[in-house]
């Protein structure tokens, strides 16, 4: 049932404008035809009333965006919306509501977008908003579309092609952007730099060699580009992840996105706007989940959102609560003794030092398998669980997840006595793999050029005594079985390589995204600090990897009494 709080008439000015807070300034271009002046009248439902559930109720989805922002979203020529965000969104609304065309759009701008959508003006917002780590507490994010970051614009006989070629060269910038004083932070080369008022001067002066190369945010470069024929995007230098956002605290509506994403990415819908808006630049590197779990359909949304409060529930126990398994070493584990260890449980003790200041802080829950750690978390026994959780499509509709904290992909695992060390040293014998695991469903793309003949096995213990008895040469495996034999037992090798990508995670209860922000940060904290990478180095003799960092300002990360 709707309920109507009252109309909200929003006057946008247009002309004259500049953003104030955005990541992606840009002045609002002039002219702008007066249809697009002023919002349409948007009823409002409740706050605590599910996205989802208002998009039905509304029977379109209600999209922020901007209008000068070519080729994101922009007003051509002939008063149309346009541009590879508004495409994006009339996809959406394709796949959720049936039809592209059930989308209606409001003009934001960088500085206005998150109150438009905490007012509940906009479902969502596509304006090329950055994930950053202060905007974390405002709004949830979709994966990104589109990575933003410093980059050149030149022509390909220049051979500019790093910041380094930059040596002796002439330089061009807008002066109201911010990129001349990020380019002299970057590079210490010797160049001359040529400021101008205006992007339309600076692509003028490349086009007429009057400079070497164009620096700036790759979303004008992307703009420009296409008014120097032949000139290319080179060397970007910093990367800033641009997503839709939407509210906190939803879910339903997160899962939705986060496996809408992941289906677009997976059945070439997002190549295809690529192609159209954005041609010779390639999307984003994809996180594609293990598991075939649906993606689920918009009608089946809770009519409400999430009111979880973990961190209240820390607070007034004064200690985090974490279920963990006693026997998934190095990853988390028992000592002889009984005291639980592992790279995840010392990552913990980290965590609960930041949150309430000391590392013993912190609960520590045996699990006894997975069915029994979720119930546990369900019911508010503890706060999170560690232990080798790999996310998938599956999990993502039962619980949050953490950024992940380390890669648990397929490995080789061999005798010490017969080591193998590279995948074309397989060629032609017989590996063993687990059935059912992400190893054995490697195989095929793996076999490509190899010629593996893979033999399976029910379990890693029965894989593992075929490797011993001569009946393969190694094993593909995951890396956790793998390395918990390895910790405890000589004579095998297992190599650094992955041939897949399986992101390890903690898993985080559903709905509070809170407390998913404080964990994701202080992961983010720990490793600008160095506090992961001392830790990693302890438990794993591989190199470190790069936990996913946001730009921005880090929020408090104290868990106030």
């Amino acid at each position: 049932m709707r309920v109507c709080l009252g109309l909200l008439a929003l006057v946008v000015l247009l002309a004259g404008c500049e953003d104030l807070a955005g990541l992606f300034p840009e002045r609002e271009e002039e002219g702008l035809p007066s249809a697009f002046v002023v919002a349409t009248p948007e009823q409002l439902y409740p706050p605590e009333m599910s996205t989802a559930a208002r998009m039905l109720a509304r029977g379109t989805m209600v999209v922020g965006v901007r209008y000068d922002l070519e080729p994101f979203s922009y007003i051509t020529s002939d008063s149309q919306l346009a541009g590879l965000e508004v495409d994006l969104a009339r996809e959406l609304a394709r796949r959720w509501l049936g039809s592209p065309d059930a989308v209606r759009f409001i003009q934001v701008r960088s500085d206005t977008a998150y109150t438009y959508l905490a007012q509940g003006t906009v479902d969502v917002v596509l304006a090329g908003l950055v994930h950053t780590q202060d905007g974390e507490p405002r709004a949830d994010y979709s994966p990104p579309y589109f990575a933003n970051g410093m980059a050149m614009l030149a022509l390909p006989d220049t051979g500019i092609q790093s910041l380094a070629d930059l040596e002796g060269r002439t330089v061009g910038t807008v002066s109201w952007t911010n990129s001349a004083g990020i380019l002299a932070t970057s590079t210490s080369v010797s160049m001359t730099t040529a400021s101008y008022a205006h992007t339309d001067e600076v692509v003028e002066a490349l086009g007429q060699r009057q400079i070497d190369a164009y620096v700036d945010h790759r979303h004008r470069l992307e703009r420009a580009r296409s008014a120097v024929p032949g000139s290319v995007i080179v060397g970007q230098w910093t990367w800033e992840p641009v997503c839709m956002i939407y509210r906190q605290d939803d879910p339903f509506f997160s899962n939705l996105v986060t496996l809408t994403f992941e289906d677009m990415a997976a059945d070439g819908t997002r190549e295809g706007l690529y192609d159209r808006w954005l041609p010779g630049t390639s999307p984003p590197s994809s996180l594609r989940l293990q598991g075939s779990g649906a993606t689920p359909a918009l009608d089946v949304t809770p009519p409400q959102i999430s009111t979880q409060d973990v961190i209240g529930r820390i607070r007034d126990r004064g200690a985090v609560a974490v279920g963990y398994f006693p026997n998934r070493w190095p990853y988390s584990g028992d000592r002889a003794d009984g005291v639980p260890t592992g790279f995840e449980v010392r990552l913990l003790e980290r965590l609960a030092e930041l949150w309430l200041g000391s590392t013993t802080a912190i609960s520590f829950v045996p699990v006894a398998d997975q069915g029994d750690a979720l119930g546990r978390l369900q019911r508010g026994e503890v706060d999170l669980l560690a232990g080798a959780w790999v996310r998938s499509r599956e999990g993502e509709l039962q619980v949050d997840t953490s950024i992940p904290i380390l890669d648990d992909g397929v490995s080789i695992m061999s005798l010490a006595a017969a080591p193998i060390n590279e995948l074309t040293e397989l060629g032609g014998q017989s590996v063993g793999v687990v059935v059912g695991s992400s190893a054995e469903a490697a195989v095929p793309g793996l076999s490509q050029g190899v010629g593996l003949s893979a033999r399976g096995y029910p379990t890693f213990g029965d894989a593992l005594a075929g490797l011993q008895n001569g009946e393969v040469i190694a094993l593909l495996t995951e890396r956790w079985p793998a390395l918990d034999v390895h910790f405890r037992q000589t004579g095998y090798v297992l190599t650094d390589q992955r041939y897949t990508y399986r992101p390890v995670v903690y898993v985080l209860p559903e709905g509070d995204s809170d407390f998913r922000d404080l964990v994701n940060l202080s992961l983010m904290w720990l490793q600008s600090t160095g506090s992961y990478q001392e830790l990693y180095s302890l438990w794993f003799d591989d190199a470190v990897p790069d936990l996913e960092t946001w730009p921005g300002l880090t929020p408090s990360l104290v868990i106030p009494n």
